[in-house]
């Protein structure tokens, strides 16, 4: 903030110290209105650098190109302090070829790369190496063709002129399609104040060179400040500039319309043809000293094949190393799915079944022993006075002595069908799929015998003052084809409910004991 309010006080300060020397220091006007727009094309500069560096990396590219670029405008109005002659006089807008006009035109570079290119590449380190190789590549080909062409002054001035005409309606023409294809609103941003500052720019550029060359204006008059407006306006608009939330495709939205979507292909469409904006332009400058230069131009041909080469290489390498990736993250995300899904369905205490997958498994067993004729047994297991457990000894301990009962259980489910869940507080499950009667009641007996062996103390039971249990168990045994009427009038709920009433049987009659409940 403090930052802002200094460039935004310098700003002022240089526009209104720039009318008072240009209207009291006549004999030095030329160089003053030269330095005072210099000063300011400066401080928009260094306004743009300070925002970017609030950004993102991503986000960076652009804003750095368009303050290269204004700083370089910055940099041809400095120097033509030192081209201006004391005793001669100087046009308001410099029509001659000297080295402040080549720094002119190689300002059109860096916001013609902005253009050209999409955010997607330039926050690749080795694309934006290539570009800045393509901009010192396009400089040196401008400075062939303005300095070491054989060329009259008269038609240096022309092809200059052109070259920088042409330069500055396509950057006109490209800021106008670029403000409708972005993919952030910070993107939209600096595409918009960009195309501020060059329809700002062009008028007075246009109309300063008209009036230099059919009017006689001579520099160092009040209507040099006009120069002053597009850079005041661009440094003042990106301190202004709201922060938005990045990474964020304004685009792309799931509901979208079909004429949205075809309104957004239209946008890619026009970012994949962007690049091939800045290399149109070095092969019209190369074709052009081809002229006179003809292996220059030629070699200046295959540098421009060779860097666009390998940012395709760098470009497919990185789309196939973000495919990779994408896919081990699909994977990943795959396992991690199935991890939660599988705790979704375990117990946390114990690390056994809870009721829901429980309930599934007993589903799935039941249709299948009546599909296949198989029969299905259920045991109940409640721990016999587990509210004395947590009561003389404590929660921490009966939690222990739930895992202990949850390991005894998961012994005696030695098939693979076989499941043990806790359905309850104190209260188990045990599916033995393919079990009939004799089989389950051994089960159930062989439970009754690991528990006691545990000895887990509990001072609440009668029995030797160690943890028991009770188990129900029901057995369906006519689970057959031939059975098809019986068996649809009974069903898991049925199954689970029986089991319950055994095991409410076996409590009721004394405990530690087991009850059987018959299903046929």
């Amino acid at each position: 903030m403090q930052l802002r309010s200094l460039v935004v006080w310098a700003i002022c300060a240089i526009f209104f110290l720039h009318i008072l020397l240009v209207v009291f220091s006549l004999a030095h006007a030329r160089a003053v209105s030269r330095s005072c727009t210099g000063a300011i094309a400066a401080l928009a500069a260094v306004s743009i650098l300070a925002r970017l560096r609030l950004l993102p990396v991503r986000e960076r590219a652009t804003w750095f190109w368009a303050a290269l670029g204004v700083f370089l405008w910055a940099v041809a109005h400095v120097v033509e302090i030192f081209l201006i002659s004391p005793a001669g006089a100087a046009g308001a807008s410099n029509l001659s070829v000297d080295a402040s006009d080549f720094i002119y035109v190689a300002a059109v570079f860096p916001l013609l790369m902005a253009f050209s290119t999409t955010r997607e590449l330039q926050s690749q380190r080795t694309v934006f190496f290539f570009n800045c190789v393509q901009i010192l590549l396009a400089c040196f080909l401008t400075y062939v063709l303005l300095y070491r062409m054989a060329l009259a002054p008269t038609v240096a001035e022309t092809v200059m002129g052109k070259v920088y005409g042409v330069a500055c309606v396509l950057l006109a023409v490209m800021s106008v399609i670029r403000s409708f294809t972005w993919a952030t609103q910070e993107e939209r941003q600096c595409f918009h104040l960009v195309s501020l500052f060059l329809w700002t720019y062009l008028p007075i550029e246009l109309g300063m060179d008209y009036l230099t060359q059919y009017r006689g204006l001579q520099a160092g008059t009040l209507l040099d400040l006009a120069w002053n407006i597009p850079f005041a306006v661009t440094g003042w608009k990106a301190l202004t500039l709201p922060l938005p939330e990045f990474d964020v495709m304004e685009r792309d939205s799931a509901g979208r319309s079909e004429l949205q979507h075809e309104v957004s292909k239209g946008h890619l469409l026009v970012e994949c043809l962007c690049p091939m904006l800045m290399n149109a332009g070095i092969f019209a400058l190369a074709a052009a000293v081809m002229r006179q230069h003809l292996l220059l131009g030629i070699a200046s041909l295959f540098v421009l094949l060779v860097i666009q080469g390998a940012q395709s290489a760098v470009i497919q390498m990185n789309y196939l190393a973000g495919r990779e990736l994408l896919l081990k993250r699909e994977q990943d995300l795959r396992v991690a799915n199935e991890a939660l899904a599988d705790l979704a369905l375990m117990d946390p205490l114990t690390g056994i079944a809870n009721r829901r997958r429980f309930t599934s498994a007993l589903e799935a067993a039941w249709r299948q022993a009546v599909r296949e004729g198989r029969t299905v047994s259920l045991l109940m297991v409640d721990v016999d006075f587990f509210k004395g457990v947590n009561d003389h000894h404590g929660h921490p301990y009966g939690d222990s002595c739930l895992i202990h009962i949850a390991r005894v259980l998961g012994k005696q489910a030695q098939r693979a069908d076989d499941l043990v869940a806790r359905v309850g507080g104190e209260e188990f499950a045990l599916l033995l799929p393919e079990a009939d009667s004799v089989s389950a009641s051994m089960v159930a007996e062989s439970i009754h015998e690991a528990v006691r062996e545990l000895v887990l103390v509990n001072h609440a039971s009668p029995f030797q003052r160690i943890l028991t249990v009770s188990i129900g168990v029901v057995s369906c045994g006519q689970c057959v084809p031939g059975a098809e009427a019986e068996s649809a009038a009974i069903s898991p709920r049925m199954l689970i409910e029986a089991a319950d009433k055994a095991l409410y049987r076996a409590k009721t009659q004394g405990r530690n004991r087991t009850a059987m409940a018959g299903l046929g």
